[in-house]
C-alpha cells in the first residue's frame, strides 16, 4: 500500500516550492497599487482644474465658480473672467452677476481671513506651468543635502555595528535603496535592499548589518515625530488637534524601546528564551545582540538623532521652498508651519499602503493645508512636487545598478525567505 499524503500538507501537487509565497507577495503588490490608485482618483476629483472664484457669505458659505484668472493670481488683487453662459447662484454681489451676465472682466480683491468676500485659486495647471525655477532649483539642493545627512548617519552606524565601510559606498546603497523606494516602488522595499547589499558586504556581521538599517530608519522617524510635537506645543493654533497622536505615537515607541532594552523586563517575560525557541532563533538572537548595541552607546545615538534632525531640517526648508516656487501664499503657510506640516505628513506617508506614499502623501497634504485656512489644492500641488522630487532623487541611484554584483543581491532580496 503507498502512503497517502497527509491532509494538512500545505503544497498542493504540482505546486513549487515558493511558489505560494510569490502569489501572496504580488497580490499584496498590486494590492497597494490598488488602494494608491483609489486615494489618487479621489484627490484628483477634488482638486481644481480650472481657474476659480469664490465668495464667502456672512454665514460662512461660500459660492464658487469657474473662470479665468488674468494677471497674476498670487497678488492681493485679480481680474476674473467668467466662462461663457456661467449661471451665478444667488447670494454673489450684483457687479458678480452682472460681469457673468455681460462677459465682462470682474475686479476683485481678495478678503481677510474672516468676513465676507472675495477669494481665488489656479487650476492645476496655472500652478505648475508658472513654477519660479529658481526657488524650484534651490530646493531640490535642499533635499539632496537631506539625503547626504542620510548617507552620513548610516556611515556612522554601520561603523558602531562592526561593518565599517566608505562613506561613498554607504552612498551608493543607500542611493540604491532610494531607486528602489521612490522610482521601482513593489514587493521589494528599498531598505530591505540597502540592507541585503550590506549584509552580503559583511558576510561575519549579517545580523548586525541589517539591524543598522532598521535602526537608521528608527531613529529618523523618532526624531521626525519628536520635531513635530515640539513645534506642535510651541506654536499651538490650529496644530493643537494634532497634538494627542502624535505624543501617542511618540511615547509608545520610546516605552517600547525602553522596556525592550531594560534587563529585567526582558527577563521578567522570558524573551531570550522565547527567541530560542522559535524555528529561527539562532537568526533572532544575532539579530537581538545587534539591536542592543545602539542602546549600549548613548553618545552615539545622540549623534544620530543631531544627523536626523539636521536631515528634517533639509527637508522642511526644500518643501518650504517647494511651495515658495508653487506660489503658496507666505501670510497662509509660513515656515513655521511647514515645521509642522512636513514631518507629520511624511510620519503618515510612511505607513506601507500606497507605493512611495503616492496618494496618501497628497490626501494629508490637502487636509493640513485645509486644517491652517489655506488651498487644499496648493497642499496636493506642494505634495507632487515633493514626491517628483524624491523620485529625481531615486533615480541619481540607478547608475550604481550596473555595478557587478547588484543585480544577485537584489535578486537575493526578492526571493529568498529568510531576509
Amino acid at each position: 500500500m503507498t502512503e497517502s499524503k497527509p491532509q494538512n500538507d500545505p503544497q498542493r501537487p504540482g505546486e513549487r516550492p515558493g511558489m505560494r509565497t510569490g502569489v501572496l507577495k504580488r497580490s499584496f503588490v498590486v494590492l497597494r497599487l490598488v488602494v494608491a490608485g483609489a486615494i489618487l482618483y479621489w484627490v484628483a476629483r477634488t482638486l481644481p482644474w480650472k481657474d476659480e472664484l469664490s465668495y464667502r457669505l456672512d454665514d460662512g458659505a461660500v459660492l464658487s465658480s469657474d473662470g479665468v484668472i488674468e494677471g497674476e493670481w498670487k497678488e492681493s488683487q485679480a481680474d476674473f473672467m467668467f466662462l461663457p453662459g456661467s449661471r451665478l447662484e444667488s447670494g454673489w454681489p450684483e457687479e458678480a452677476l452682472q460681469a457673468a451676465h455681460e462677459d465682462e472682466v470682474l475686479h476683485v480683491q481678495r478678503r481677510g481671513a474672516a468676513g465676507r468676500g472675495y477669494d481665488w485659486q489656479p487650476g492645476m495647471p496655472r500652478v505648475f506651468g508658472a513654477m519660479d525655477s529658481g526657488l524650484l532649483a534651490l530646493a531640490l539642493i535642499l533635499l539632496l543635502s537631506g539625503n547626504l545627512t542620510i548617507v552620513t548617519r548610516w556611515w556612522r552606524l554601520l561603523a558602531l555595528a562592526g561593518c565599517p565601510t566608505t562613506w561613498f559606498n554607504a552612498l551608493r546603497l543607500t542611493f540604491i535603496g532610494l531607486f528602489f523606494n521612490a522610482v521601482m516602488p513593489g514587493q521589494t522595499g528599498g531598505d530591505l535592499v540597502k540592507g541585503i547589499l550590506a549584509a552580503k558586504e559583511n558576510p561575519e556581521r549579517r545580523a548586525d548589518a541589517l539591524v543598522s538599517v532598521l535602526a537608521d530608519r528608527i531613529f529618523g522617524m523618532l526624531a521626525l515625530a519628536i520635531l513635530a510635537v515640539t513645534v506642535i506645543l510651541a506654536a499651538g493654533g490650529p496644530f493643537l488637534v494634532l497634538r494627542q497622536g502624535l505624543l501617542g505615537l511618540l511615547l509608545t515607541v520610546v516605552l517600547g524601546l525602553g522596556l525592550y532594552a531594560n534587563k529585567s523586563f526582558r527577563k521578567k517575560i522570558g524573551l531570550s528564551a522565547l527567541v530560542d525557541r522559535l524555528p529561527i532563533g539562532e537568526k533572532l538572537r544575532k539579530l537581538d545582540e545587534a539591536a542592543l548595541l545602539y542602546l549600549r552607546h548613548p553618545a552615539q545615538v545622540a549623534i544620530a538623532f543631531g544627523f536626523s534632525f539636521l536631515n528634517h531640517f533639509c527637508v522642511v526648508l526644500g518643501v518650504y521652498f517647494l511651495g515658495r516656487a508653487l506660489g503658496v501664499p507666505l501670510k497662509q503657510v509660513g515656515l513655521l508651519e511647514y515645521l509642522v506640516l512636513v514631518p507629520v505628513a511624511n510620519i503618515v506617508a510612511a505607513i506601507p499602503l500606497a507605493p512611495g506614499g503616492w496618494g496618501l502623501g497628497e490626501l494629508i497634504y490637502s487636509k493640513l493645508f485645509q486644517l491652517i485656512g489655506a488651498s487644499a489644492a496648493l497642499g496636493v500641488a506642494v505634495s507632487v512636487t515633493f514626491r517628483l522630487s524624491m523620485l529625481l532623487m531615486g533615480l541619481l541611484g540607478s547608475p550604481f545598478l550596473l555595478l557587478p554584483g547588484n543585480r544577485a543581491a537584489i535578486r537575493e532580496a526578492e526571493g529568498t525567505p529568510e531576509t
